[in-house]
């Protein structure tokens, strides 16, 4: 396993450079020399994606760099992780600015019987994926990419990644952008560069020192010096990597957020050396929160497989194949059953769910024509673990995500650059799907094209002089015989944030 490296100053070739603009068709620049010999270089955007940190590690003892940059600049304690608050929706969301009802990604887990009738498709995989997006003729994500719209403009993104290559796929929202993950280079042809360049692929491993080193090394060399984009995207996939196994303040845990902060430290050092630092608005998200795991609804959902092929489970959501509104019943009187399981969401119909005692999926922004009969959230509390973290949910496993819980909705979200107030806090709700149109508003673009959902968070600009937006709270409850589950949202101005849910058994 190859550890954290340090900046190296490179060289590329004119030919080089010249056939990584070519494989991903770009016009010609200059070709990158030493970094800090280079002063006009085109990085405009930042985007970082600490995989699972929550915002209440974001401390001076966790995450030193991190940390300065957030008291510099603007920081949230109000920013939204996307329901289910899993990595591949947030992803999808951070490559279009559109939730699950938009970009059509329900979960980490999908069923798209175009595709496979059968069984759902594990999002993480970069094949699974591209093959899907072939069958369905590039309509995977069912809302445009910010990559598009960036390259129709003339500008170039690059993703960097240390995640799964599914989620290196539609980070970069699918095919044509380029992109470098340990698992997938796009186009393949820019292979031998990265080999090149960054050196071989380092091994998986908890903390995930090498590939998040990597990552860096990936973005820095190939991203900036060589292709010379507008916007890079980087994932660092811990904390999340290595919680979910270790848990929440575990030793491992906490060693694996300090060393994902030191990338992130050596992507800043990295910025300077090219004459960057200052120049570049830079955001820092993570893709969902994290809770401690003292459940069972994972076996649930292996129980669910009583129901044969009457029905496909992926992830939280239940599709019915056969059987009609019986099997349907039949599955809910089952979820209902299980203490593991909080809040229930099926369709709407004319703003109602169409099974009494569920909330309508249009609440939650997870009406797509792809949505399921039924989607289940595992049950949640406040409870403390032993190492102090609030924040349990009723799951399977050590550690993770994907309820309504607020410990998984709430997100990290650090902004910082020319664009950016300084020494403020973010009073609003955001999620991620405001981040694709935040940064178009920074490129000069449309920040509400066809196909964004979210809204440029002008509130947080230098340039802004507008009265920001109120934010009003919002509850919907739903009730049966055994339960009563609340819905609690925020709205700013015709934006919906969904905060949490609330399941009481009577």
């Amino acid at each position: 396993m190859r550890g954290p490296s340090h900046p190296v100053r490179w060289r590329v070739s004119v030919s080089a450079a010249a056939l990584l603009l070519a494989l991903i068709g770009g016009a010609a620049v200059a070709p990158a020399h030493e970094p800090a010999s280079q002063p006009t270089r085109r990085l405009k955007v930042l985007l970082v994606v600490f995989d699972g940190l929550r915002p209440d590690h974001v401390t001076p003892a966790l995450t030193p760099r991190l940390h300065d940059v957030a008291t510099a600049g603007v920081r949230s304690t109000r920013h939204h992780s996307l329901f289910p608050t899993v990595t591949r929706v947030n992803a999808s969301a951070l490559a279009t600015g559109a939730g699950p009802a938009g970009h059509g990604i329900l979960d980490n887990s999908i069923y798209l019987p175009d595709v496979d009738s059968m069984r759902a498709l594990d999002t993480g995989n970069g094949k699974v994926m591209m093959h899907a997006d072939s069958v369905l003729g590039g309509r995977l994500l069912t809302a445009p990419a910010l990559a598009s719209r960036l390259r129709a403009a003339g500008m170039r993104l690059m993703v960097a990644s240390a995640g799964s290559s599914g989620s290196a796929y539609l980070f970069a929202g699918g095919a044509g952008v380029p992109t470098v993950n340990p698992e997938l280079v796009l186009p393949a042809a820019l292979g031998p560069a990265v080999t090149r360049l960054v050196g071989p692929v380092p091994d998986d491993a908890s903390p995930n020192l090498g590939r998040n080193a990597w990552a860096v090394d990936a973005l820095l060399r190939v991203g900036i010096d060589s292709l010379d984009v507008d916007v890079g995207y980087l994932w660092l996939s811990d904390p999340d990597h290595t919680a979910h196994g270790t848990g929440l303040g575990s030793i491992m845990a906490d060693s694996s957020i300090r060393a994902a902060d030191r990338e992130f430290g050596r992507l800043l050092d990295g910025l300077t050396t090219r004459g960057l630092a200052g120049r570049v608005n830079i955001m820092v998200v993570s893709d969902h929160g994290f809770s401690t795991h003292a459940g069972d609804a994972g076996a649930l959902r292996a129980r669910l497989g009583e129901f044969g092929d009457r029905v496909v489970v992926a992830g939280g959501a239940v599709y019915v194949r056969r059987g009609g509104t019986t099997v349907r019943d039949q599955v809910l009187r089952r979820l209902r059953q299980s203490a593991d399981v909080g809040a229930i969401f099926t369709r709407s119909v004319r703003g109602r769910a169409t099974a009494s005692g569920t909330v309508p999926m249009e609440l939650i922004g997870w009406e797509h024509p792809r949505a399921s009969d039924m989607l289940f959230s595992a049950d949640w509390s406040h409870d403390a673990n032993g190492a102090g973290h609030p924040g349990t949910t009723r799951q399977s496993g050590v550690a993770g995500h994907g309820t309504t819980s607020p410990w998984d909705i709430s997100a990290t979200f650090v902004a910082a650059g020319p664009a950016f107030r300084v020494r403020d806090r973010a009073p609003l709700p955001s999620s991620n799907a405001d981040i694709v149109p935040t940064i178009l508003h920074l490129l000069g673009q449309p920040a509400t094209p066809t196909g964004v959902q979210g809204r440029p968070l002008l509130e947080l600009l230098r340039e802004s002089s507008a009265t920001p937006p109120v934010a009003m709270r919002d509850s919907t409850s739903a009730l049966d015989e055994h339960t009563r589950t609340v819905l609690y949202r925020t709205r700013v101005g015709a934006h919906w944030y969904v905060d949490s849910t609330r399941t009481i058994r009577r």
